[in-house]
């Protein structure tokens, strides 16, 4: 755990600024929806938003999220990685969607959270295979038992996680209503350093780390918004060395 006197001076400075916009209480909401949380707080810290990019302040990459309580978040993600064809039973995620999906409103789809040790309604779960050093995902089948699907190289999901997860703020906005209008009172951050990659098979084996499939088939074209690779933030501080948990109002 870090302590907060050790936060780099980029991380200092974005602290020092979250504790002043804390201190305004609850702020009128920018925009709409999910989205809405994160561009509210890039307003009110001069920072640009990117598609290309997570925001970042000075090189700490912003996330924010709803909540009403420190620990109170979503599970959060880590980074998006497509399987590794070459080492796959399946090529391609056309063929994922035929084995696996299911049809509803007339569109053939794959929404599903996977993780190891249980598998899901699809019986789709993870698997890590440390002889190879690979990620399998697999489907057990009432008459034939576990079948390969995709694969993922360990060495490349660790390099994913190093590249999408550098220093970061993780922040909840506790969101109310004035006048029908939404506010969001930026309340509590949580400093965390970079990752600590040799813990990511263990925490996908113990199902802590999670797989997430967003597929579709739209008018014949496949669409795949993942796989995006998700954790609890209970279980953040097991992947990332972490301050506590701040109270903006109480530092």
């Amino acid at each position: 755990m870090q302590d907060i006197q050790s936060l780099e001076p980029e991380a200092q400075e974005l602290l020092q600024k979250l504790k002043t916009l804390a201190g305004k209480g609850p702020v009128e909401a920018m925009g709409h929806g999910d989205t809405s949380v994160g561009m509210t707080l890039l307003h009110h810290l001069d920072v640009p938003m990117t598609s290309l990019s997570k925001a970042q302040y000075k090189g700490v990459v912003i996330t924010a999220r709803r909540g009403s309580k420190a620990k109170d978040l979503n599970r959060v993600n880590l980074f998006a990685k497509v399987p590794d064809w070459d080492i796959s039973s399946c090529k391609s995620t056309r063929e994922l969607l035929d084995k696996c999906g299911y049809d509803r409103d007339g569109e053939r789809r794959l929404n599903c959270t996977v993780r190891a040790r249980l598998p899901n309604s699809q019986g789709l779960f993870l698997e890590v295979d440390y002889a190879n050093g690979w990620l399998r995902e697999k489907q057990i089948l009432p008459e034939t038992g576990a079948r390969d699907l995709v694969a993922w190289n360990m060495s490349d999901l660790e390099q994913r996680l190093i590249q999408k997860q550098p220093a970061s703020a993780w922040i909840v906005a506790v969101p109310s209503k004035q006048v029908g209008k939404d506010y969001f009172h930026y309340r509590y951050v949580t400093f965390t350093a970079r990752p600590r990659v040799r813990e990511l098979g263990r925490l996908l084996e113990t199902g802590t780390v999670t797989v997430d499939h967003l597929i579709s088939d739209r008018g014949g074209k496949t669409v795949e918004k993942g796989p995006l690779f998700k954790i609890k933030p209970s279980n953040v501080e097991a992947l990332f060395p972490s301050s506590p948990s701040l109270d903006l109002l109480r530092i």
